[in-house]
């Protein structure tokens, strides 16, 4: 534990940390208070710099900004962490695996040893007594030596098992680091990494590839009026619509806030828009309940942007067209599909 967060001095810390959250309605998480007690004890000089900046600017510390800054500055160590750990681990069940062969070896070498002057000892004018002593010896050697074969078998076979767990430990905070933790879908490094990754694909075998861009409307005023557990119960509510409508090989993707994508590989143009009007169409159908109040929230809507990939392209021109596509919608009333040749969706009802 850093030694600034004991005593007198972490208190401060504490409470000027837990002031600013409040002051600026940031809500107490663990992954908040990481931020915003770093923030205040000047510990990330890179964190400091931009929540200095954001306040400089005027601008909102929202939620997606205190994700991004946790992602950025935490997430990596934890991950660093656990591999170090993992690595350290490995090397210890090697090292067991080293000794273990080390000492099957010499057992060998003396295996050897006692073959050899067991072929002395019977020659052609060899005591039957001795002959006798000779192939108990033999007898006892051989079996120490399948003792010992046992042994390294099972021992190997446990390192085999710890090499599975510590794999699957390793793939498990592979996950959790490329996972949204409020809506469980993909978050912006998944996101990044799938869109590279369609894209190559996309150039290599001559596929079609498309991405959906879409934001919550009136997001801010929903915050503002219900507060942030119910900002996130609709976030999670149109990430769940997302999921439902897309394939099992696109990925949907927290993007931002209250903005998400999906990137679409081997999709088209026309079935990437019927995709997009239906998520559309579905979140616009659902009168949403306020969990704690029941209270009625009324119709949530979306606005989506729609862009097809164009062969030699940088993956940001892409993401420059969906969202100037998004922004169309948004510019034409709000609750529409907007794709790269026509406006797709309708208008507000």
């Amino acid at each position: 534990m850093n030694g600034r967060m004991q005593g007198p001095e972490g208190r401060t810390i504490a409470k000027e940390a837990l002031e600013t959250m409040e002051r600026y309605d940031i809500a107490p998480t663990a992954e908040n208070y990481a931020v915003f007690s770093s923030f205040a004890a000047d510990s990330v000089p890179e964190l400091c710099e931009a929540v200095s900046s954001r306040l400089e600017k005027n601008e909102p510390l929202d939620q997606a900004f205190c994700d991004k800054l946790y992602e950025e500055h935490f997430a990596i160590a934890r991950i660093q962490e656990i591999v170090m750990a993992s690595s350290g681990a490995m090397n210890k069940e090697l090292q067991q695996v080293r000794e273990t062969l080390k000492a099957a070896e010499q057992h060998t070498a003396e295996y050897g040893e006692q073959l050899a002057g067991a072929e002395t000892a019977m020659g052609d004018d060899a005591d039957p007594n001795e002959v006798r002593g000779v192939i108990q010896s033999l007898v006892a050697a051989t079996t120490r030596m399948q003792q010992r074969s046992k042994e390294l078998e099972n021992k190997l076979q446990e390192t085999s098992s710890e090499v599975v767990k510590l794999r699957s430990n390793l793939e498990r905070v592979r996950e959790e680091a490329m996972t949204d933790a409020l809506t469980g879908i993909a978050n912006r490094k998944r996101f990044d990494e799938m869109l590279r990754k369609g894209r190559r694909s996309a150039e290599t075998n001559d596929d079609e590839m498309c991405l959906i861009i879409c934001d919550i409307d009136h997001f801010k005023r929903f915050n503002d009026t219900w507060g942030h557990q119910t900002g996130d119960q609709i976030i999670r509510f149109v990430a769940g619509c997302m999921t439902r409508n897309a394939k099992d090989h696109h990925t949907v993707a927290r993007y931002g806030g209250e903005e998400f994508a999906i990137v679409l590989p081997k999709t088209g143009l026309p079935e990437a828009n019927a995709i997009a009007e239906k998520i559309r169409s579905t979140v616009e159908s659902k009168r949403l309940l306020r969990k704690s109040t029941s209270e009625d929230l009324g119709n949530i809507t979306i606005s989506l942007g729609v862009s097809l990939y164009r062969n030699g392209e940088a993956v940001e021109e892409l993401i420059e067209r969906a969202d100037a596509n998004l922004y169309k919608s948004k510019k034409g009333g709000r609750n529409r599909v907007t794709t790269d040749s026509a406006n797709a969706g309708r208008a507000a009802a």
